[in-house]
């Protein structure tokens, strides 16, 4: 068995991963902490094989509870969380630590068990020791070095360039700034564009990882918006609310309650 500690200030968030987590049969959640420095104290006491730290926590943010933890020489494997910047933690990625995007994808969060359960096989033959802490000061680093890119400044222009999309018989090639929205419904892919909408075969998280370095957010699980776009935030219901866009037809995307918050952080609402 895996064990884990799970620390986010957001319940929600926090209730999401724990729910995913607990879809797999070899994952343990023994602690879940609301702050940084709660999560330190059930990480030493604890001494999960693993912790989801959130990066934005107050008081002592996920970061700063990895360097203290490399200041006891705890040996564990960190997942950090964050809604920021994609394209930024995407360069962090370290052989002994991995990284969530909110809001979280449960193929992304299969994904990052399983690197965690080869992870734990090594460590049977080799513990996860010196090379483990040399990695995590290496992404600490890093992040360190880029932190200006995970700030919540305006949004940024991004350079133009052609998205490749498999569609149902041929590839297409879309700007990415005329993308309005990316919506799954059933199991089904659909792009929305200024001009008109396709199907397309590519999952939800292959073309949010394709659209990194552009202003999009997922306010929800089965969307991926183009905030460039965003014209409105209206409440909806029972604490979710509705994205109107600037389009002619004023399309709208709904927000799930557990991201209202970092979506206005992200507007600077």
């Amino acid at each position: 068995m895996i064990t884990a500690v799970i620390a986010d200030d957001e319940t929600l968030a926090r209730d999401e991963l724990t729910y995913l987590l607990e879809q797999c049969s070899d994952i343990e959640i023994i602690g879940e902490a609301t702050q940084g420095n709660e999560a330190l104290e059930k990480i030493l006491e604890l001494k999960p094989d693993v912790a989801f730290l959130d990066i934005h926590m107050p008081a002592l943010d996920g970061l700063a509870v990895a360097r203290k933890l490399l200041e006891e020489e705890q040996n564990l494997m960190i997942v950090f969380a964050t809604a920021y910047d994609k394209h930024a933690i995407q360069a962090f990625e370290v052989n002994a630590v991995d990284y969530l995007l909110k809001p979280f994808d449960e193929e992304r969060v299969l994904k990052t068990v399983e690197r965690i359960r080869q992870r734990v096989k090594q460590a049977n033959n080799d513990p996860l020791n010196e090379t483990l802490n040399d990695s995590l000061k290496e992404l600490l680093t890093k992040m360190a070095a880029e932190s200006s890119s995970l700030t919540k400044g305006p949004l940024q222009t991004a350079k133009i360039s052609k998205l490749a999309v498999q569609a149902e018989e041929s590839v297409v090639l879309i700007d990415p700034k005329d993308i309005l929205y990316i919506y799954r419904e059933n199991r089904d892919i659909f792009i929305k564009t200024t001009e008109k909408e396709y199907l397309t075969k590519c999952t939800l998280q292959s073309l949010e990882d394709k659209l990194a370095s552009y202003p999009f957010f997922r306010p929800h699980r089965s969307y991926l918006v183009n905030l460039n776009f965003a014209q409105e935030l209206v409440p909806w219901f029972n604490g979710a609310y509705t994205l109107i866009l600037n389009d002619e037809k004023r399309s709208k995307v709904p927000v799930s309650r557990a991201y209202v918050k970092v979506l206005k952080d992200m507007l600077e609402i």
